[in-house]
């Protein structure tokens, strides 16, 4: 299953041009949009540090999501999130997520329409619901069935995208060497000889979009 093109679809349907899903972290830490199991078409120019790719935990969507369990429509132009306000959108929509080990996530679509009515906030969040409690069952509940790491899964995931071993070690703040190793450790969990195998295996079960 293609979960980003899933919420992408979501989001569309909905009129909203972006969306984004990532775990909820402890209130100090933000989100991470950066996180092996986050899924967003943000503009990295949105984010302070395009690296990092985080909304701060001073930030009020960030804040929304560490205290509600209700879909939210925020108003993007009052709310003064450093992030959104880079989209020029006018309105977004903030829906928590439960998984059923207890762990919180959150979805943003940005770009709607800012006189969305009650019934249609409740069935966007019903929606996201639904497709989340498969994102759970078919991707996060894999994390130990898999065996990787997360930053195992994040050394697949950019090597699909086409980087080398030494642009992954820039990126992730690595030595070439480690990256090789966490490759080859990563050939063995998955009992495949290659990175195109590697990538294939990752693709077919899920761990990766």
């Amino acid at each position: 299953m293609d979960f980003f093109r899933l919420f992408k679809s979501l989001a569309g349907s909905n009129g909203f041009s972006y969306f984004g899903i990532t775990e909820i972290g402890g209130e100090e830490h933000g989100l991470n949009f950066q996180h092996v199991h986050a899924l967003h078409n943000f503009p990295v120019a949105w984010f302070a540090d395009p690296k990092e790719q985080v909304i701060g935990s001073a930030d009020p969507v960030a804040q929304y999501l560490q205290k509600a369990s209700a879909p939210h429509l925020m108003d993007i132009r009052q709310a003064s999130s450093d992030v959104l306000l880079s989209s020029g959108a006018d309105s977004a929509v903030i829906v928590p997520l439960h998984a059923a080990t207890g762990k919180r996530y959150g979805l943003i679509m940005v770009g709607g329409d800012a006189s969305e009515d009650h019934r249609a906030l409740a069935l966007i969040a019903l929606d996201a619901a639904l497709i989340f409690q498969r994102y759970f069952e078919v991707i996060l509940s894999l994390d130990s069935i898999s065996g990787l790491s997360d930053r195992e899964i994040q050394i697949v995931r950019w090597t699909s995208e086409g980087k080398t071993s030494a642009e992954i070690a820039i990126i992730l703040g690595l030595s070439e060497h480690t990256v090789n190793s966490y490759i080859a450790a990563v050939l063995r969990k998955l009992h495949v000889v290659n990175r195109a195998q590697m990538v294939a295996s990752a693709i077919r079960s899920g761990l990766i979009a």
